[in-house]
């Protein structure tokens, strides 16, 4: 049935995650539920979950929901790109108890898909570190499932050290309504677990809708959409990066990441610094009008995107997070991303630039009519 129809749609993912359960609960609420599980099969009084920075909300408020204590750990920059900081994680691990017993410690999450610069985490590299402390080891894989490279990276991150969970959206895999994520595990007993602290009857409509969806397109028609996909990534880059070069911006470098792709927006962010006017308050300035960038594209009904501003700030069940959307502290640009995923046309990715390279024309546009408005009111005084 339905089992069968989903280990043949995710044959090419799992390999040693070869036990699942399908969830109607949304991917945060399914990796509040995942660690729950993990929770109750421990036998320590471990609450803390080491957590590699991703600036996404909800998988933050799943650690807390889950009444657990996130630990952020921070990030590092190469190049352009966001990736996991393994020494700061080691260190924490490490400083969490008596000669590396980490008996604080539950699991550790991190995240194969997430929004350009910030690639996929090492995951096979924590695996090792988990498995060494006997940590348990949970992978946010919500997109993931799309990308050839980022399944062989989980794969590779079973078989040399400790995954217990990977949660995975079924909306943004299999194009199926809101509301479902499936959770594949190598240790049958993790599943089991998941599946007995379900409390409760649940709705079967996501079930059902993935079910569907599967027989309508059959095998044959999921890998047509991979391979689609695939295909368009080289062509969306192109266009991508021909968008940026005539507006005077550039691509961010992130090979690492295969979904997202991002191109700064600093220029479009540069403005004429005020008298007396604080770095500080020109940065607010500057920052609003990248932001009101993402206004424009969302008034052409381009969804979808994100638009950073640099040094933003969030708070986030009363963690403070500085540079939020860019996964790090301090990244150098302002950027804009948008993400290949499964399902896109050639029809789509050829609106979509069209509509970006408009907004960007009527912003520029805006601005020169504001500096000429500026220079009249000047030269009348």
């Amino acid at each position: 049935g339905l089992k069968a129809t989903v280990n043949d749609a995710t044959g090419k993912v799992p390999g040693p995650a070869h036990d699942g359960i399908l969830l109607p609960l949304c991917t945060g609420m399914s990796m509040t539920l995942t660690l729950q599980a993990l929770k109750s099969t421990n036998t320590t009084n471990a609450t803390k979950v080491l957590w590699s920075r991703i600036d996404q909300k909800s998988c933050f408020k799943a650690i807390a929901a889950a009444g657990l204590t996130p630990v952020v750990i921070p990030t590092k920059m190469e190049g352009d790109e966001v990736v996991t900081d393994l020494v700061a994680l080691q260190r924490e691990i490490e400083t969490q108890g008596d000669d590396g017993a980490a008996t604080t410690i539950l699991a550790v999450v991190t995240t194969t898909s997430a929004f350009a610069p910030r690639v996929p985490d090492a995951v096979d590299e924590v695996a090792k570190l988990c498995k060494a402390h006997g940590i348990c080891h949970v992978i946010n894989n919500a997109y993931g499932l799309q990308c050839a490279q980022t399944c062989k990276l989980i794969n590779r991150a079973c078989t040399v050290g400790r995954v217990d969970a990977i949660v995975m959206s079924t909306d943004k895999n299999f194009l199926v309504p809101v509301g479902g994520a499936l959770v594949l595990s190598p240790n049958a007993i993790v599943i089991q677990a998941i599946g007995k602290i379900y409390p409760g009857r649940a709705n079967s409509s996501p079930i059902m809708d993935l079910f569907i969806t599967l027989l309508s397109m059959g095998l044959n028609g999921y890998k047509q959409l991979l391979a689609d996909r695939l295909r368009l990534t080289i062509q969306f880059q192109n266009k991508f990066r021909d968008v940026a070069t005539k507006y005077e911006e550039r691509p961010l470098e992130c090979p690492r990441n295969t979904i997202s792709f991002g191109i700064t927006l600093d220029n479009l962010g540069t403005l004429d610094k005020l008298s007396e006017e604080t770095s500080a308050e020109y940065a607010k300035r500057a920052g609003l009008k990248i932001s009101y960038f993402g206004s424009m594209l969302f008034t052409r009904c381009v969804s979808g995107t994100r638009v950073v501003p640099k040094g933003q700030v969030k708070s986030i069940s009363g963690h403070e997070f500085v540079g939020f959307g860019s996964s790090t502290e301090n990244y150098e640009h302002a950027y804009l991303t948008a993400a290949c995923a499964i399902g896109l046309t050639n029809d789509e990715v050829d609106e979509f630039f069209l509509r970006l390279d408009k907004a960007f024309k009527d912003a520029y546009a805006k601005r020169a009519r504001k500096v000429k408005k500026a220079a009249a009111a000047t030269s009348s005084i």
